[in-house]
């Protein structure tokens, strides 16, 4: 019995064999084969490129002018609000005028006596010319008479012909018109009646064609400076786009360029305009700018109507500008395109090789550029 339990201990101090021992540990993980990574590839393709700038604007007026007084003083009355409707010719708003109404009240009156005056004597001028007229007649054809007649004496002869010599006297005189000082009266009086219509009219906002108030900043009582601008009109019926556009992009554009856009509202449809106006330096303005040559922003007219567009004042656009166009040629997209120091290179796949060519690009857009020189139709180039 002893020596049964020393063998059976004996056995369990044993090494344990191969089998026993992969049950007993983990299998390693293999390590993964690496994998080598596919570089993209493009073909050289023929069409078109085209590269267009791409900015927003907004519908505004094609004619807005901003309105002011000439001269200081106080809001009286104001006669519209804003984004009300004027017609030209309205007045908007006036400075406290009573003095100068009064004054202008007195001087039409004073216009009006010097007109009357002038024309009733134009009126007595006109009977005095007529009466002279017929008293010379009458007297030569007297003294006609008396020529004829035998029986005149030298002296009733003579008597005849001083009647005729006083009668011409008289239509002379008449002939020189009427005193100058009546006609210097009424341009006296015109001129007074003038100078006062000027003075409201720099004491008053009016409207110089019809629209719409964009703008509007007087109440009653308050104290406005001369030139400083307090409102302003726009012509409602007709819309352009403007932009305010960055130097860089000024710089791609000309005028009378065509363009297309979409409002940010309703991107699906596409509209079509042209280029009328691009701020100084990059337009036609000069030293001698009127204030719309002034305007910083780019000017676009619409070529869809108003009922057409189905655009209003306000509505926000997305415009394309095509600055350069190259058709049916060779692209690739820009991606593809390698520069090492300047030099511009392609990778060309060659069956199993691959090998570099320099290249030379014409017209670059967004999504693809121009190949002039380098590669063919159909060649399989591999990206970086």
């Amino acid at each position: 019995m002893a020596g049964a339990a020393l063998m059976l201990a004996s056995c369990a101090l044993m090494p344990a064999t191969r089998t026993e021992q992969s049950a007993a540990e983990p299998t390693p993980t293999p390590i993964p084969t690496a994998q080598i990574a596919l570089k993209p590839t493009y073909i050289v393709q023929r069409g078109d490129v085209i590269d267009t700038a791409t900015f927003s604007g907004r519908i505004s007026p094609a004619r807005e002018e901003e309105l002011y007084f000439r001269t200081d003083g106080r809001i009286r009355s104001v006669f519209f609000k804003r984004n009300a409707e004027v017609r030209q010719g309205d007045v908007i708003a006036e400075y406290e005028i009573d003095a100068l109404e009064r004054e202008l009240n007195a001087a039409e009156l004073e216009l009006e006596r010097a007109q009357v005056t002038l024309d009733e004597a134009l009126r007595n001028l006109e009977l005095d010319r007529r009466e002279a007229q017929a008293r010379l007649e009458r007297a030569q054809i007297v003294l006609e008479g008396a020529e004829r007649d035998r029986n005149t004496s030298r002296f009733q002869a003579e008597a005849y012909q001083k009647d005729v010599e006083l009668a011409q006297i008289e239509v002379e005189r008449l002939a020189a018109g009427i005193s100058p000082l009546l006609q210097n009266d009424l341009t006296r009086a015109q001129y007074a009646v003038e100078k006062l219509k000027q003075e409201i009219a720099e004491a008053q906002i009016i409207a110089p064609f019809d629209g719409i108030l964009l703008s509007l900043a007087l109440t009653p009582g308050q104290a406005v400076n001369g030139y400083q601008p307090v409102a302003s009109v726009a012509d409602a019926n007709t819309l352009e786009i403007s932009a305010d556009l960055l130097s860089n992009q000024l710089e791609l554009l000309a005028e009378q360029m065509p363009v297309t856009f979409v409002f940010s509202s309703r991107p699906g449809q596409t509209y079509h305009g042209v280029i009328r106006r691009l701020p100084y330096p990059y337009g036609s303005g000069g030293s001698g700018q009127t204030i719309e040559e002034k305007d910083k922003s780019t000017r676009i007219t619409i070529e869809e109507t108003l009922a057409a567009g189905d655009y209003a004042l306000g509505d926000l656009v997305r415009v394309t500008a095509e600055v350069e166009r190259a058709d049916n040629v060779l692209w690739l997209p820009p991606a593809a395109i390698r520069n090492f120091n300047g030099r511009l290179f392609v990778v060309v796949q060659d069956g199993e090789v691959q090998r570099r060519v320099d290249v030379r690009i014409g017209v670059e857009a967004e999504d693809r550029v121009e190949i002039l020189e380098g590669v063919e139709e159909g060649q399989v180039v591999v990206g970086p």
